[in-house]
């Protein structure tokens, strides 16, 4: 009897003894990829707005976006600032130009924001120089990829050392170049050398189209999108129709961050202030009619949708540039309907009058 009932329990014992041994993927086809814990601290899910920094700019122009910001509510800034390549096939990279701020201004923005108790995150642009260059950088495709590589480490690295001396919080290793995030090993071997050299939370920012596809995600802190969604076909603009256009993708962030179990935000998210700024949310460059009430109703659709949202893991809305005002087309919400939502969402506050 006591033969029996041992050779009976023999299956069971053999699969207690052999289940610790098995690879992950042999029990378990659709276990998630294992994010790489690179930070000492927990990510800190920032909430702020982004300032643009041009070499170009007034002396006044930064502190005055600061002090716009801290009237919002903003706990964190977001420096973003432009390095040209001169065309999409280019291999060799950055080229002088007038709108590139010096390293002494990034320093220095980055102090000041500092100093008035703001974090920081840096986020630098990579973008085509020739204006007869039909691309955008998401279409990038250098002649000599491993040549390219180089030169992005090389930049990467000196805008690490200097965020690193500044005192910077967060840095973006990368920002919409779509046609390169395919070169998962040289995305991992960027994100290695920028950690050896800056101690705060790295990101990459994905354009709002092909964000699931960042292979190296796990290799990053959180994964940012970059979520200029059109909301809208230009026939239906009412309050509900636009949420409905944000549903899907909020699906897919909570399915992609339960998945991957690596935090997901919202890295740029804004609207140009013209009559077309729901159909085509990225597109500052065309001459529509200043709108502000298009303006308003995007950010209204992403406060409806987002607000108290268990998932999302930071938001930085775009951006602080120009002066604003009614007569102004452009993504700044200063001086304009759109501040108060963006004031009220930073305090958590009811967003709007019901």
């Amino acid at each position: 009897m006591q033969t029996r009932f041992l050779l009976a329990l023999a299956p069971v014992l053999i699969l207690l003894l052999v289940t610790p041994l098995a690879p992950r993927g042999l029990l378990n086809s659709r276990a998630a990829p294992v994010p790489i814990q690179s930070h000492t601290t927990p990510w800190p899910d920032p909430e702020g707005i982004t300032i643009l920094l041009m070499g170009e700019d007034p002396p006044s122009r930064f502190p005055g976006n600061l002090q716009v910001a801290a009237e919002m509510g903003a706990t964190w800034i977001q420096i973003a600032f432009p390095s040209y390549q001169r065309r999409f096939d280019t291999s060799s990279f950055p080229v002088s130009d007038r709108r590139t701020p010096s390293s002494e201004m990034v320093s220095s923005a980055i102090q000041s924001a500092r100093s008035l108790g703001f974090k920081v995150a840096i986020h630098p642009l990579l973008l085509i120089q020739d204006p007869t260059d039909p691309h955008w950088r998401g279409q990038l495709d250098p002649e000599n990829l491993a040549r390219w590589f180089r030169y992005y480490r090389q930049w990467m690295g000196n805008i690490a050392q200097l965020s690193e001396r500044a005192g910077a919080d967060l840095l973006f290793i990368g920002s919409e170049l779509s046609s390169l995030q395919i070169h998962t090993m040289q995305w991992q071997h960027t994100a290695d050398e920028v950690r050896e050299i800056f101690s705060g939370w790295i990101s990459y920012s994905a354009n709002w189209d092909d964000w699931q596809q960042i292979s190296f995600a796990r290799h990053l802190d959180a994964l940012g999108i970059n979520g200029y969604i059109p909301l809208s076909d230009g026939s239906e603009i009412h309050r509900e129709s636009l949420v409905a256009h944000w549903l899907p993708m909020r699906s897919q962030i909570h399915r992609w961050a339960r998945i991957s179990g690596i935090p997901i935000f919202f890295s740029e998210l804004g609207y140009p202030s013209h009559t077309h700024g729901l159909e085509r949310p990225w597109d500052h460059v065309s001459d529509f009619g200043v709108d502000l009430a298009m303006q308003t109703r995007g950010y209204q659709a992403f406060i409806d949708t987002f607000t108290d949202d268990p998932v999302l893991a930071g938001t930085f809305f775009y951006a602080l540039h120009e002066d604003g005002g009614e007569q102004d087309r452009s993504y700044t919400p200063a001086r304009k309907p759109a501040q108060k939502l963006i004031r009220d969402f930073f305090q958590k506050g009811n967003p709007v009058d019901r």
